[in-house]
């Protein structure tokens, strides 16, 4: 079919009609956020092709409109900077559509669920996101099922499995496949995998909603054996480097347990001129729940 492209703000989709209405084709542009059009040529935009977004480095927010009927496959795979997405929940989805996107950290709905309850309309759109980023779990990426108590289950079912999981577990296959990612390093390997632990721990502790009291429990117990000090220290890795700005991931780590009289100065070391107000609150945290306060702390900041 003959193929036509239409200019929008920043950037081009090329498109072409079909039965449906309109199937874009391709996306090329500069812009960071991107917004589809319900319609072209008087007619609805009802799907996005085959790998029409592939490898953009330059998005990072895309609203899909509740026209959408159809996102084949791999149509945002490789778009390496994709932080947040709104798709309509009827949709059907292709395979990979978010390999390699791994900074998506909100997939939204585009019609709002009344019978989904309030805290759990906030969570899900990160909950929904981490399954194809952290738990790599096609059977839970459902829209039509995504909040049901029978997904959480799943949901949570599939992140235990991952934490405990041993650490060196898939490296011979990551080698015999020649991913060169570790080199021929066994604990780089493991390293990230407790990375991605850290991170699921974080995100389903701070999006609790029907969390077990025993699951909970365990995310905690698990943040805290990998905090600064420890043997390792993922925890604070991933909280310095990925969230080093963002209030609620800091009081968590604090509330848990990860900061301690013991590695208290070191923390606020690695922190160095950076993060002043995560390094304020560090310090009246110490103040108030941990021991005395040293007045030279005063002048780290």
């Amino acid at each position: 079919m003959e193929k036509a492209e239409i200019k929008i703000k920043g950037g081009t989709f090329v498109y072409r009609k079909d039965k449906r209405g309109i199937f874009i084709e391709r996306y090329r542009g500069m812009e960071t956020v991107v917004s589809v059009p319900s319609q072209i040529e008087d007619l609805p935009v009802a799907a996005i092709g085959k790998k029409a977004f592939l490898s953009d480095k330059k998005i990072k927010k895309v609203i899909l409109p509740d026209s959408i009927k159809e996102i084949e496959d791999w149509a945002f795979a490789r778009c390496s900077r994709l932080e947040s997405i709104t798709i309509p929940k009827e949709a059907h989805l292709g395979k990979g559509l978010f390999l390699e996107c791994g900074k998506l950290r909100e997939i939204h709905f585009t019609k709002r669920n009344e019978d989904i309850e309030e805290q759990l309309q906030e969570s899900l759109p990160f909950l929904f996101a981490a399954v194809p980023v952290m738990l790599a779990a096609e059977y839970l990426f459902v829209p039509k099922e995504a909040g049901t108590k029978q997904w959480l289950q799943k949901w949570d079912a599939r992140m235990l499995t991952i934490l405990r999981k041993d650490d060196q577990e898939g490296y011979t296959n990551v080698i015999l496949c020649g991913e060169e990612d570790y080199g021929n390093n066994p604990e780089d390997f493991a390293r990230e995998k407790r990375k991605a632990k850290v991170r699921l721990a974080f995100l389903r502790l701070l999006h609790p909603y029907s969390l077990s009291t025993e699951m909970e429990k365990e995310l905690k117990e698990y943040l805290v054996e990998h905090t600064k000090g420890c043997e390792t220290e993922e925890t604070w890795e991933v909280l310095l480097l990925e969230h080093g700005d963002e209030a609620g991931y800091f009081q968590l780590f604090a509330k848990i347990g990860c900061v301690t009289e013991e590695n208290f100065q070191d923390i606020l070391g690695d922190m160095k001129e950076e993060h002043a107000e995560m390094k304020a609150f560090l310090i009246r945290y110490k103040e108030e729940n941990i021991g005395y306060r040293d007045i030279f702390e005063d002048f780290i900041l």
